[in-house]
This record gives C-alpha cells, structure tokens and sequence, in this order.
C-alpha cells in the first residue's frame, strides 16, 4: 500500500487482523469493511483460498458488511484462483454471512483488467444461475474511492 492508503486505513480505524507472506486482512469494526492486501505477484491457489479462509473466519467474529480486495501487486492470472473465488467462495460468504458488496483493486496493466474481463464473462457462462451475478460488485482505482462507494 502506498503512503496514502496508509493514512486512509488510520482515519477509518482498520485495525490488522491476520498477517502472512502472501496478504493481510485489516478490519474497521466501527463501518463492518475488511480489506485484503495481496503481497506477491502470483499466489498459488492453495495460498489464495487460505488466505480467503482466513477472511471467513474473522467474519464469522466480527461481521462484514463489505470487503476490499487488494490485488494491485498481482501480476499473474490465474483462471481457476478466480473461478473458485467467484463460483464458490462469494456465493458461500453471502448464504452464511450476507456479505454482497465487493470491490477490487487491480493493477493499472490494460492485459491483466482484459484477463479479469474475459475470466468474468466465462464464469457467467459457466454459472448463469450463480447469485454472484446479482451481488454489488465494482472494481475501483484508489482504496479511498473503494471504501466510499
């Protein structure tokens, strides 16, 4: 995150709540939005869904009424990470939690957004009749703009 993310997280009260080499989830209690920061360039999908686990259980303790995913520092596409994310993490967070607001942060790279756009449209396809397809989701361009939409 750069300096100003930094600032943004104090003022709203995000608190760090789990920490390991592949991300950090930080938690403002007071407004219910957690944020997920991915810290490396590729992720294994054994670490991403870890790490997305992780976020479900520190829902279950302190409720989600949104969630920020930062993935600005991912640089590799990975079709089946995004499928199980949307096909079956979204879809479970919602049923047991309620969570349906969602925004991504994503690199600036024109390729990695067309990735992002394409993998969307398949899993659309794949899943017509998925919930996902109803939840409040938008990428966003700055975490201050993801939190305030």
């Amino acid at each position: 995150m750069i300096q100003d993310d930094l600032r943004i997280l104090q003022e709203n009260g995000f608190v760090t709540q789990y920490e390991d080499k592949t991300g950090k989830i930080y938690v403002s209690q007071s407004t219910q939005i957690f944020i997920c920061e991915v810290l490396l360039p590729y992720m294994p999908i054994e670490d991403f869904k870890n790490l997305l686990l992780q976020k479900g259980l520190l829902i279950k303790q302190f409720g989600c009424r949104k969630f920020i995913f930062d993935k600005r520092v991912i640089r590799g596409f990975h079709q089946p990470s995004m499928e199980w994310y949307y096909a079956v993490w979204k879809p479970k967070m919602e049923e047991k939690f309620g969570l349906r607001i969602h925004r991504k942060l994503f690199t600036t790279e024109e390729w990695f957004r067309k990735c992002v756009e394409v993998g969307r449209t398949e899993i659309r396809r794949k899943y017509p009749n998925s919930t996902v397809h109803q939840m409040d989701i938008k990428m966003c361009e700055s975490l201050k703009e993801a939190i305030t939409t």
